[in-house]
């Protein structure tokens, strides 16, 4: 009989839970056994680890989060080396690892060590280059779009601008397709060079005519000119959205008395119930994962291409990073 290992490596998405319950109702139609491993690799080091069966699984392809826990630990070196001796230890014959660009990178560790394994791709940023989309983000889009039809109202009370933080450097892809689907009157990642005299025309532009309010979103960590800084008293402590902010006020507050609040997203682009498109990506991934393991292939990313499922071997371009599409970039400048 085989004998899979399931782990999350790297941060938790919304739809892991939905992918770990495909995996293990797969497995034991196969007549596979699938072994839960708790906290990422840390859990395979100190013996953390249970059979997993329907009942472990009942009741949790709603929930967020991951059943099994997390770890941003990747082994390398001696670590490593224990990691194989557990592997063979536990009688495993494949892992399956579900994560981003740590699981990736632990991936193509795995096989220098000559022990198999499958990557799902579950990251919120949306940003392997193997696959069309990747456990998560479709919630964490939807989070997005939700915060930002809440914030349309008040920052139209108010006539303010309404400056959001999202996630997913440096791919771009959380704010530019929750920005899109939210309304956002201005979008800014770190995918392209910004022209922030260009928000401000776009802003007073809007606030000369009947649109008294402006809601700009800012991906985490864009990068900020230094003199930008400099015109806005700005130091290290400030983020780029607060800086963004600052500079709007500085530019705008005088001439047309505006104001501007900043709101941080944060984690609760993380949380939550997983979506309808996350939950069958997930379901579907994992099952095909399964039936990889079962045919003796390991080895392969697997992803999506559209709904049809793929795989990729590993090499070093697993770990690649990809940018938001540049005809999704392109479209938002349609709305400015």
């Amino acid at each position: 009989m085989k004998r899979i290992g399931i782990l999350c490596v790297g941060n938790d998405s919304p739809g892991i839970n939905a992918a770990i319950r495909s995996a293990v109702v797969k497995s034991l139609d196969l007549n596979i056994e699938i072994i839960g491993i708790k906290d990422g690799f840390n859990g395979l080091l100190n013996d953390e680890l249970d059979v997993l069966l329907r009942p472990n699984v009942s009741n949790i392809l709603h929930q967020g989060g991951t059943i099994l826990g997390t770890s941003l630990f990747i082994p390398e070196g001696e670590k490593l080396k224990k990691v194989k001796e557990k592997f063979e230890q536990y009688g495993l014959t494949s892992l399956i690892l579900l994560g981003g660009r740590l699981a990736a990178k632990a991936a193509l560790n795995l096989m220098k060590e000559n022990i198999p394994s499958i990557i799902i791709p579950a990251t919120i940023d949306n940003d392997l280059s193997f696959t069309d989309f990747s456990i998560g983000f479709f919630t964490a889009v939807e989070q997005v779009k939700k915060a930002l039809d809440i914030l349309h109202s008040t920052a139209e009370a108010h006539h303010r601008v309404m400056i959001v933080e999202t996630m997913g450097k440096p791919s771009g892809w959380i704010a530019t397709i929750g920005g899109l689907a939210g309304g956002a009157d201005y979008i800014i990642t770190s995918v392209e060079n910004f022209d922030l005299k260009k928000v401000i025309e776009i802003i007073k532009k809007r606030y000369e005519g009947k649109k008294r309010f402006s809601l700009i979103v800012v991906e985490s960590g864009v990068p900020i000119p230094e003199n930008i800084k400099e015109e806005c008293g700005c130091t290290t402590t400030n983020n780029s959205a607060e800086i963004i902010g600052k500079y709007i006020e500085k530019n705008l507050k005088d001439e047309l008395g505006i104001e501007w609040r900043y709101t941080n997203l944060g984690y609760l682009q993380r949380g939550g119930s997983p979506t309808a498109m996350d939950r069958i990506i997930a379901t579907q991934m994992a099952a095909h994962s399964i039936e990889m393991v079962k045919s003796g292939k390991n080895y392969h990313a697997v992803g999506v291409k559209g709904f049809s499922i793929t795989e990729i071997p590993y090499s070093e371009t697993i770990i690649n990073y990809r940018p938001v599409d540049y005809y999704l970039k392109e479209l938002t400048k349609l709305f400015y």
